[in-house]
């Protein structure tokens, strides 16, 4: 049919972003010749240039390559937001190999499939994280580990607080390769890798809708295209100061944030936790331009009983995702602040935020318009050969150079939610207004935000069935007033454990199996699940009758 709102895009610029023919490595080596000294990266106050950067992350390609890694090969990030994290990422992408950045909040089980999954051949890890990595070394496909800690690269005297979690301790793991000598002894000579754009560039594993996460392979195309549109979309240029709080390891952090900012030849702010007095103060030291927050942050800013004395007066930008933001909650940021909070959309499947407000057109409530080059449509659920118009809800499908190949090693899933001709099914239930702007009302995939993180239900139920006292369980998304949602457990004890095992009891053994965001905070033992005639559980109408608690 025709295209209902084919003329409502582009909306907020005239022109297009040139198109990008290169991957985006090579904008290090551009600002590291145009501007060697210009400070890429503060770390608690450590500066460190454009130069420093593009050289280090060569030196680490270089030494990739002596390990035997070679174009394909995926080499594993397992760490927290630091400069080791920037550095190895790009040197991964210089060698031609593929990164694959593990959440540092994985536990033993979801590590060990991670690690496999992808088949990690080189791993850079934190120090600190070693402890779960250990219990996984020996059936990991792991040959080579690159340990570093936070003291490599933090000053003598941090001019930022650091957050107590934060070792500033040296321990290597045993029969690991150290960091800053690698960055050190690197012989970074002519690259033999040729790397194209249609090369894979990273795997982004998301959370999975049958139990387990899949890894949505990102190309250098895909990361080039989307970094350009968002450098456009928001202006970004080499005067802006960036605050980076969000976990690299998650799309939003790697490519709203880190990416299109050092591209532009900007400066990055870049905290290893989220602590917000440090981050408020900086805000106001380094003069910072744009923030890339979540709901929670959002809150936590507006309910500080001090943030009077704070001056947010440089902000242009402060964008924020993963969760929607009440309108209550723009116009109290917009009271205390003076600044817009400007909310966006994205997955990591179409390498993360792809729909967005800006100062052109900005609509709270909505999460605005797509980005450059990015086709949407909204289907009807039960009949997705049939488009919708204006205002009416459907599933939002994209399509454009920012959607994945695919999941890696998983072409049922990838036939799931790639068409034939390259929509994307996001699972999200749309709208689109006649102005062109985008609202999400609701999701079509059993999944839930935690704090901004996606979580998908049915992986926490693959968790819930390996305790051996549940005999049938199911997961649901209970409301919270920070973090948005949280996960609730609702179980069927087995016969012999009725009255044996406590609610206590139950979520200490789920956080020693999930991630933070992911464990539930709450379980409700019952006598009996309800079931369709086929014996499957009816997640709605548990969802329906326990969500409120």
């Amino acid at each position: 049919m025709e295209r209902v709102w084919e003329d409502k895009w582009p909306k907020q610029e005239p022109f297009l972003p040139p198109v990008p023919e290169k991957p985006i490595f090579h904008n290090l080596g551009y600002w590291a010749e145009r501007a060697p000294d210009r400070v890429a990266i503060i770390y608690y106050g450590r500066e460190i240039t454009y130069r420093e950067l593009d050289e280090a992350s060569d030196a680490l390609a270089a030494s990739l390559a002596e390990m035997g890694v070679e174009k394909g090969d995926r080499v594993g990030l397992y760490m927290e937001n630091c400069p080791q994290f920037v550095m190895a990422y790009y040197g991964i992408l210089k060698a031609g190999g593929v990164a694959v950045a593990c959440s540092p909040m994985f536990k033993e089980d979801e590590l060990r499939y991670e690690l496999q999954d992808a088949g990690i051949k080189v791993l850079f890890i934190e120090e600190s994280l070693y402890p779960t990595f250990e219990k996984v070394r020996g059936d990991s496909p792991v040959r080579e580990l690159v340990s570093t800690a936070f003291l490599d690269y933090l000053p003598e005297e941090p001019s930022i607080p650091l957050h107590p979690t934060m070792s500033t301790e040296k321990n290597p793991p045993p029969q690991s390769r150290d960091f800053l000598e690698l960055v050190k002894n690197g012989k970074a000579g002519p690259r033999e890798v040729e790397v194209s754009l249609e090369d894979l560039a990273m795997l982004q594993y998301t959370a999975g809708t049958t139990g387990y996460p899949k890894g949505a392979m990102l190309t250098h195309a895909n990361l080039a295209w989307h970094g350009a549109a968002i450098r456009h979309i928001y202006r970004y240029s080499s005067e802006d100061v960036h605050i980076i709080v969000l976990p690299l390891f998650h799309i939003t952090g790697l490519d709203i944030c880190m990416n299109p900012a050092l591209a532009a030849g900007g400066k990055i702010v870049l905290f290893t936790r989220f602590d917000l007095a440090a981050t408020l103060e900086s805000i106001m030291r380094y003069k910072a331009t744009v923030w890339v927050t979540i709901a929670p942050i959002n809150m936590a800013v507006i309910f500080l009983p001090n943030v009077s004395e704070y001056d947010f007066s440089s902000l242009r930008y402060v964008i924020s995702g993963g969760a929607p933001v009440p309108l209550d909650i723009h116009a109290k940021w917009e009271e205390v602040t003076g600044t817009k909070i400007y909310e966006g959309y994205g997955l990591s499947e179409a390498t993360g935020g792809i729909i967005g407000n800006t100062h052109s057109i900005h609509r709270p409530g909505t999460v605005g318009c797509p980005l450059y080059w990015l086709d949407i449509k909204v289907t009807d659920p039960e009949d997705e050969e049939r488009e919708l118009g204006f205002e009416e809800e459907g599933e939002l499908w994209v399509k454009g150079p920012y959607v994945m190949k695919g999941y890696w090693q998983a072409p049922e899933q990838t036939a799931q939610v790639l068409s034939g001709d390259g929509w994307l099914r996001t699972g999200d239930i749309a709208k689109v207004s006649e102005e062109g702007v985008v609202s999400i009302v609701g999701r079509r995939k059993e999944m839930i935000k935690v704090s901004g993180y996606t979580v998908f239900l049915a992986e926490i139920d693959n968790f819930l069935y390996r305790h051996p006292a549940v005999a049938e369980a199911t997961t649901i998304g209970g409301r919270h007033p920070y973090r948005g949602e949280e996960p609730v457990a609702v179980v069927v004890l087995k016969p012999e454990y009725k009255g044996k095992v406590t609610e206590e009891e139950f979520i200490d053994w789920c956080r020693e199996k999930m991630s933070a965001y992911k464990y539930p905070r709450r379980v409700v033992f019952v006598d009996s699940l309800p079931k369709s005639g086929a014996g499957k559980i009816l997640r709605r109408l548990v969802q329906e009758k326990y969500a409120e608690g």
